[in-house]
C-alpha cells in the first residue's frame, strides 16, 4: 500500500468524510495537531473491536453454571480478561485503597484496554493505529487529568486546591514557600496531560517506524523479533500509561486522609501534653 493508506480508506464513504473533516478544521489543524479521519476511523475499529470481545465475554460468564466463580477449564476470553483484570485490580488496590479501588477500577480497566489495543493495531500491516496520532494520545492525558482532578474536588473539596498551594501545610514555613512552591505545582499539574500524551505517542510512533522499515526491507522472517519487540513496546506503555493514571488519583483523593491523619496525630499530641 502507498504511504498514508490503510485498508479503512477502502471503506464505503471514507473518502468524502476525510474530505469534509480536512476542510471544517482550522489550518494547522487544533492546536497544531492535524485531524486525520484515518486514526478516527482507527479509534472507532478499536472500540467496536473492544465492544465485541465485552460481549463475548459477558456471554461466557453468563453460561457459567458457578455464578462465574470457577474459570473455566479451557483459554477463554472471559480467563483472558480475567486474568489482566485481576493483577490491576491488585494494582489499584495496592495504591489507591482496598475500600476505593472498586470505585475507579472500571474506568482504568477501560483506559488500559483501549490503549493497549489501540497499539497493537499498528502491528498489523495495512493499519495506522489511533496512538500515532498525538490527538489521541493527548485526549487520553486530558481525559486522566480532568478524572482524577474531579475526584480530588470531590473527596477533598477545596483542600485538593489548597494542597497544591501549601504543600508543607499552612504553617510560617508553608506561607513562606508559597510563592515559590503554588507556581511549581501548578506548572507541574498542566504538565501531566501533555507529558502522558507526548510519552505514548512518540514511543508508539518510533516503534512502528522501526517495524515498517523492516517489513519493507525484508517481509519474511526478518521482522519477527521486531514483531516480538513491538508487541513488548505496546504491552510496557499500556502499563506505564495506566500506572501513572493510577498514582495521579491515588495521590488526589488521599491528600485529605493524610491531612486528616497529620491534624488527628497533632491533636492527641497536644491532648497528651496537656
Amino acid at each position: 500500500m502507498e504511504h498514508g493508506v490503510t485498508w479503512l480508506n477502502f471503506l464505503p464513504g471514507y473518502r468524502q468524510i476525510d474530505e469534509y473533516i480536512r476542510t471544517v478544521q482550522p489550518d494547522g489543524g487544533f492546536l497544531g495537531v492535524p485531524v486525520v479521519f484515518q486514526h478516527v476511523a482507527a479509534a472507532i475499529l478499536v472500540t467496536i473491536i473492544l465492544y465485541l470481545i465485552a460481549l463475548r465475554a459477558r456471554s461466557q460468564l453468563n453460561r457459567a453454571n458457578d455464578n462465574g466463580l470457577v474459570p473455566e477449564p479451557d483459554i477463554s476470553t472471559r480467563n483472558f480478561l480475567e486474568l489482566i483484570f485481576e493483577a490491576l485490580y491488585k494494582q489499584t488496590q495496592s495504591m489507591i485503597g482496598k475500600k476505593e479501588a472498586g470505585r475507579y477500577f472500571p474506568v482504568l480497566a477501560a483506559l488500559s484496554m483501549f490503549i493497549f489495543f489501540s497499539n497493537i493495531l499498528g502491528l498489523v500491516p495495512g493499519f495506522s493505529p489511533p496512538t500515532d496520532n498525538w490527538n489521541t494520545t493527548f485526549a487520553c492525558g486530558f481525559f486522566v487529568f480532568i478524572y482524577y482532578n474531579f475526584h480530588g474536588l470531590r473527596v477533598n473539596g477545596w483542600a485538593h486546591i489548597e494542597h497544591l498551594a501549601f504543600p508543607a501545610g499552612r504553617n510560617l514555613l508553608g506561607w513562606i514557600l508559597f510563592p515559590l512552591l503554588f507556581p511549581i505545582e501548578i506548572v507541574s499539574h498542566c504538565a501531566r496531560p501533555f507529558s502522558l500524551g507526548v510519552r505514548l505517542a512518540t514511543n508508539m510512533i518510533g516503534d512502528h517506524a522501526v517495524l515498517f522499515a523492516f517489513l519493507g526491507l525484508v517481509p519474511i522472517l526478518v521482522p519477527l523479533p521486531f514483531l516480538g519487540l513491538g508487541l513488548m513496546v505496546c504491552m510496557i506503555q499500556t502499563l506505564v500509561f495506566v500506572l501513572l493514571s493510577i498514582i495521579y488519583i491515588a495521590l488526589a483523593v488521599e491528600e485529605a486522609h493524610h491531612d486528616d491523619h497529620h491534624d488527628e496525630e497533632h491533636g492527641h499530641a497536644a491532648g497528651a501534653h496537656a
